[in-house]
Formats: structure tokens, sequence, C-alpha cells
């Protein structure tokens, strides 16, 4: 069974091994992923290291699990503020249940207040007809 190998034009460290531009990648099983080698062509362009080629600029070593290290500290950062997220999210819902209930509460507050109002304009028009001399 062949093991499926590429070349970069850049230096690749797979693990405690770093594989120099142009030297044969693992890729699978104790190398890099499928991804990973696609993501190196598209940002380091196809490896094209032969006579015909011309001398291209210096390109950075890459580390791989430098870059796999990072990415696991942001999906668990991605994580933790998805969770705030949703834990804000449903802070705002239950504030602006709690507004609708407290606004429906002081529009019937207001009611009360205007009936009550007729109701002690009432009482003292009753007030000032006792009080009047007869």
């Amino acid at each position: 069974m062949s093991k499926k190998t590429e070349q970069f034009n850049v230096t690749v460290k797979v693990g405690k091994k770093t594989y120099a531009p142009g030297e044969p990648v693992p890729v699978g099983t104790g190398g890099i992923t499928a991804e990973e080698a696609e993501n190196f062509r598209k940002n380091f362009g196809t490896f094209t290291a032969g006579p015909e080629s011309t001398a291209a600029a210096p390109v950075p070593s890459v580390d791989l699990d430098r870059l796999r290290e990072a990415i696991e500290k942001l999906s668990a950062d991605n994580d933790r503020l998805s969770a705030d997220n949703d834990r804000l999210t449903a802070e705002r819902d239950g504030a602006i249940g709690d507004r609708n209930t407290l606004l429906e509460q002081n529009e019937q507050l207001e009611t009360d207040n205007a009936t009550l109002a007729a109701e002690v304009t009432k009482l003292q028009a009753e007030i000032e007809k006792l009080k009047a001399p007869k």
C-alpha cells in the first residue's frame, strides 16, 4: 500500500517532523489532512520546483501544531461567546416580556386613576351639595 504524499512551496511541520519546501509530505494518516493540503496549495500555490521554474520569494514556514492549537483556542472562545450570546438573548427576551407586562399594568393603573378621579369629583360635588344652605 503506497502512502499519498504531496509537495508544497512552503515548509510544513507535522508533529515533530519538518518537511522542507519540495519534500514529500504525507497526506492522510500520520500526515496532514486533504483540507490542509488544499489550503497550502491555495495559499502558497502549486508546487512548481524544477529546471524551468524561476526563483520565488521565500515562503514562511507553517507550524501545523501551533495552528491547530490556535484553532482549538478560537473554537473554545467561540463556544463560550455563543453561550454568552444565548444567555444574554434569553435575558433580553425576559426583560422585553417584563417591560410589556409593566406597560400593561401602567395602562391599567392610568385607567383606574382616571376612574378614581371621576369618583372623587362626584363625591366632592355631593359634599358641596350637603354643605350648601337649605
